[in-house]
Parts: structure tokens; sequence; C-alpha cells
């Protein structure tokens, strides 16, 4: 069996699927890609928690076999021309271009785990743009340990019209919305990891729409040539609405840029495990400090447009960066319940996104 394709399109497909492959495989053949040439070519590689399948339309021959899936995308993105042969001889493979040549092992095809596609149940398109978007904007807000598997990752909802991306870590959340045409209502996680690398190949797509479909516990996102499909995280997603704040008791409206650099500058003087820094409201004021007895103080003064009471909490500033840092607009939106109570970042402009943090006690 032999094949000719381009460089470029395959390194490009082969960055997706190498990322993929297990980091400790329980079985070896995990580790590869599996190659099957028959209408085109489509490559398979998965962990057995989420797959990516990749096609090559116009590809002539016939046959499959699986290779090492870092090894083949780290040859194949070094070879000098564009125009890249491979050709099967028994258990080898053979990479060339130009001049160089590359002999590499092979695994059985028969070996590589059947891999199940939502075909049916549940299908939304999507704009690819705004699911990136949506996706950036909350999936800071996850837990990093995957060990607590109902927060490393999305939540995903559709509820009457309207599709939400959620993500918590027990000290913050964010989400975002959109209205879609669908009424299905549907809900479901997604761990960090497989948000990641959907997230990268939004990131690198140019296609303007994307399919998605779930199916028995499997959502699968359509991608170009490109499919994604992921388990759903069997564990419960907290009830994220109990949190969401009905009634304010001050309001702030502030630059962000102005916001973000008083934030980050009274941080420098906070050590590490004990961050905090205090959000002091007064009038048309809103004041930023931050004190360790052994590094020293920091305090500054914004201006702002406020409505309500005063107020003084502490906050992770971290947290209130990432916040910051994950919205383009000029202008945010505290608003506050009162000094034990979540505060709720939003901004004028900007429908359906919010970001809500825990205080610190002072």
């Amino acid at each position: 069996m032999e094949f000719t394709v381009k460089k470029s399109e395959m390194s490009f497909h082969l960055d997706s699927l190498s990322r993929a492959v297990a980091s400790r495989p329980i079985k070896p053949v995990l580790n590869g890609v599996l190659f099957e040439l028959d209408d085109g070519l489509t490559m398979t590689a998965t962990d057995m928690e989420f797959t990516v399948r990749s096609k090559i339309p116009n590809v002539k021959g016939e046959g499959a076999f699986v290779v090492n899936a870092k090894t083949v995308y780290e040859i194949v993105k070094s070879l000098p021309s564009e125009e890249v042969k491979f050709s099967t001889n028994g258990d080898k493979l053979e990479i060339l271009s130009e001049k160089s040549k590359f002999t590499i092992f092979t695994q059985d095809a028969q070996d590589f785990p059947e891999v199940n596609f939502p075909v049916d149940g549940a299908v939304y398109e999507m704009d690819r743009v705004k699911l990136a978007e949506m996706i950036d904007r909350v999936s800071f807000s996850a837990a990093s340990d995957e060990n607590m598997r109902n927060l490393n990752g999305v939540y995903f909802e559709m509820e009457n019209g309207v599709f939400r991306t959620v993500a918590v870590d027990g000290f913050r959340m964010a989400l975002a919305e959109e209205k879609i045409e669908s009424q299905g209502n549907l809900s479901f996680l997604i761990s960090l990891k497989a948000v990641k690398e959907l997230s990268r190949l939004l990131s690198v797509s140019n296609m303007d729409k994307l399919i998605m479909r779930f199916e028995n516990r499997q959502v699968a996102f359509e991608v170009g040539n490109t499919t994604l499909v992921c388990k759903v995280v069997d564990a419960e997603f907290p009830n994220y609405k109990r949190v969401i704040p009905e009634e304010f008791k001050t309001r702030i409206i502030v630059d962000r840029n102005a916001l973000r650099g008083a934030v980050k500058r009274a941080s420098i003087v906070t050590r590490s495990g004990t961050e905090a820094v205090k959000f002091i409201t007064d009038s048309d004021s809103l004041k930023i400090s931050s004190k360790s007895a052994g590094l020293g103080e920091a305090e500054e003064t914004l201006d702002v447009q406020m409505e309500g009471e005063p107020l003084t909490l502490a906050f992770n500033p971290a947290f209130v960066l990432d916040a910051l840092n994950h919205t383009n607009e000029e202008k945010v939106q505290l608003n506050f319940v009162d000094e034990n109570k979540p505060l709720m970042v939003d901004t004028p402009d900007l429908e359906g996104y919010f970001f809500i943090v825990m205080p610190v006690r002072i």
C-alpha cells in the first residue's frame, strides 16, 4: 500500500491526533494513530475518553495500519518538501520526502479499539467563533485537579432556546450564554482536557460553522474534516443557579484596564497562599488596597460610577484578574450583595456573560 499527501495538510491533522493519544496507555496500540485508506484517508486516535478523527479526501489506496502518533507527527513536520510519500511493507512504514527517508514499525489495525461516533441523537449547528469565545470566557474557572471530576471541566447546557457554558471550582464561577434556534433541552459535562483540545481545534479552523451531536453519553464536534468525540463526564455538576445573586446592594461601573492595573499592582505585596486585596467602595470612588506584614502595603483609588451603599470586601486578586482578562469590554460592572456574599462581575454593554467570585475573610 502506498499513497502521497501534502506535508502541511498531514502535519495539521497529526497535531490534533497526537494530542488524543493516552499519556500512559493500557495497551501499546493506544500510543498510535489508525490510518485507514478507503474513499480517502481517515486517521483516528483515542485515549478511550476522547477521540479525534480526521479525513483527507481524494487520497487513493486501500488498507489500514497503526503507527506511533508522536513519532509520525515529528517526522512529517520535519520533512524538507511539501510532497510526502507513505508506503507499507509488512510491519514497516516508509516515509519519503526528497532525499529524506524514514522507516518505522507499524502495528496491526485489528488491535485498534473500535470507536463509536454519534450519528443520530440531538444535533446542533453552532457558530465556530462564538463557541470558541464562550469556552474561553469560562474554562479558566474550572478546577485544575483531575480528581475533582465534577468540577474539572466545562458544563454545556441547552435550555429553552439558550445555550450556556459554565465552569466552577468551588471559589468562583464563570457563565456565558447565547440564544440558539433549537428548543430542545440538554446538559452535559466535558473534561477540561477535552475542552482544551476542542478550543485548540476551533482556533485553528477556518470554518464558519460546526456540528455538535449528542448520543449515548457521547458528544461529537464536527469541524470541517476533523471530528472530536468526548465521553460525557459521569459526575454531577453543582447546581450553579443557586449561587447567582438576584438582588444587589451596590453597583459600580469602572474602567476595566484601570481596575486590572490597580489589582495587579496591589497583588505585588501579597504573600503566596494568603492573597487578599481589599475593595472599599465610597460614593464615586473605589479604593484597592493590600497589606502584608513582611512586605508592606499598597493603595490606589479609582474614579467610578456608583449606586448603593458603601462596602468593604476582600478577594483573591488572581481570581479577579482572570475575570478581567477574559473580557474585551472597555467598562466592567461590579455587583455587590453584602460583605459576605459573592461578587458578580459583568459588563454594561455585553449581555450573556458574568463571573462570580467568593470574598476572602478580612
